[in-house]
Order: C-alpha cells, then sequence, then structure tokens
C-alpha cells in the first residue's frame, strides 16, 4: 500500500508537469476525536473500555488542479492524537479478586502528519464545491505521553486496603512511524477568500505497541481520528 501510493503521487506529478495544471495553497485547522482500536481478546479476568480525546490539527496544504474536478493534494499537518483505556482486573497472579482491581490509562501522541490526497469534485454551483476526499497519510511521531492511575483493593476483614498503582512514560519506543488511510469530504465556498470546511477519518494501519498490558506483554492498537478542520486558500 505505500508503494502504491508513491507510484500515484509520481504518475501525478509526470501529469502537472506534461499538463496544464494550476497551483493553490493554504492553511487548515481544526478539531481531531482520536481513539485506539484494535482486536477485542474475550478474557474473563480482564475487561477494557476505550475512551476518545481531543486535539488539535493544523498545517499547510499545496494543491495541484491537474483537471477541473481532480487535485492533487500534499499536506504537512500537526495532529495530537491519543485515547483512554479503563482496564478493569478480575483476577491476578491466578489468584480471584474480592473487589476488582481499576487501572485509568491516558495516551498522548502527538504527530507530523504527511498526507497525499485525491479531491475528487463531485458537485459545483456558482460558488459552491463538494468534494470527495481519498488517499494515504505518513506520520511522524514527534511527541508522547503515558499516565496510569489505578488501585488494588485487598480483603482486611470487612474493609479493604487500597494499593494504589502510579506510571508514566515519554512513550519513547513507540513505533516512530504510522501509516494511515485517509478518507471524507469538503464543502468550498468562493467569495473575496476561499474558504471551506472539511470532514476526514484516519485509520492507521499501524499496530502501536502500547503499554497496556495483558498477559505482561503490551497491547497492540492502532490509531483511528475524526478530523473537523476549516481552511482559507490562496
Amino acid at each position: 500500500m505505500k508503494r502504491c501510493s508513491m507510484t500515484l503521487s509520481f504518475l501525478l506529478l509526470a501529469v502537472l508537469l506534461c499538463g496544464q495544471t494550476t497551483i493553490d495553497w493554504g492553511v487548515k485547522s481544526g478539531l481531531n476525536v482520536a481513539q485506539h482500536y484494535g482486536t477485542k481478546v474475550a478474557d474473563m479476568d480482564i475487561s477494557v473500555r476505550s475512551g476518545m480525546v481531543a486535539g488539535n490539527i493544523s498545517g499547510v496544504f499545496l494543491d495541484l488542479n491537474i483537471l477541473p474536478n481532480l487535485a492533487l493534494s500534499y499536506e504537512l499537518l500537526y495532529s495530537m492524537k491519543g485515547s483512554t483505556q479503563e482496564v478493569v482486573i478480575k483476577n491476578l497472579d491466578g489468584e480471584a479478586l474480592v473487589r476488582p482491581a481499576v487501572m485509568n490509562v491516558d495516551y498522548r501522541i502527538d504527530y507530523i502528519e504527511l498526507p497525499v490526497l485525491l479531491k475528487i469534485g463531485v458537485f459545483s454551483g456558482a460558488k459552491w464545491k463538494l468534494n470527495a476526499i481519498t488517499g494515504s497519510a505518513m506520520s511522524l511521531k514527534v511527541d508522547g505521553k503515558h499516565t496510569l492511575n489505578g488501585k488494588i483493593y485487598f480483603p482486611e476483614g470487612d474493609t479493604y486496603t487500597v494499593f494504589e498503582v502510579h506510571e508514566q512514560s515519554k512513550l519513547a519506543y513507540l513505533n516512530g512511524f504510522d501509516y494511515s488511510f485517509v478518507y471524507g469530504g469538503s464543502i468550498e465556498y468562493s467569495s473575496k477568500y476561499d474558504l471551506f470546511l472539511e470532514y476526514r477519518f484516519t485509520l492507521g494501519w499501524d499496530y502501536l505497541r502500547l503499554p497496556t498490558y495483558s498477559d505482561f506483554e503490551p497491547v497492540e492498537l492502532r490509531n483511528q481520528t475524526y478530523s473537523i478542520m476549516a481552511g482559507l486558500r490562496f
């Protein structure tokens, strides 16, 4: 898939050199709503509930307008991703817990993201235009942090002794690169300034070895991000 994306880029770049292609550029900024996803494993000892986190996505783009309704877009974005995980442990070291232990994990991972996208015009009016967007993206991790706060309850008569667990790291050993599918749409309005509103869904295909442990092994999860951005084209 990575090789296909590169081949598509070079092919369309050749069209640029041979045809009457025009160039636009601009800026965009908006909101990410991100989470991690993976294969759910039936485990009687552990249950996990995933949650979303919000972050910023901002950057610049360059559009190569190959045809009136077809453009190749290169982007450079700063994208904030992550998730929350609530892990409920019912069995510890082979011994059933009278009261399950609860671990709350928070992941924050920031990327420099380089999408290569096709924008296909599906409807246009006097001032409005509706586009479909598809492509892929390569992301470089530039910052990361994970925190874990949990409690383990040990019975002591009619009460419990609470043992608190705290852990944090900069995710130094997490994958440096992540690759994703991207698809979505945008609506453009042309007047004195060319404005647009864009929605996209970015689905990672690389597994990240995140330190939420199951059987003392890191859990492998993928990035999943919903983005809404507003932008200005020059």
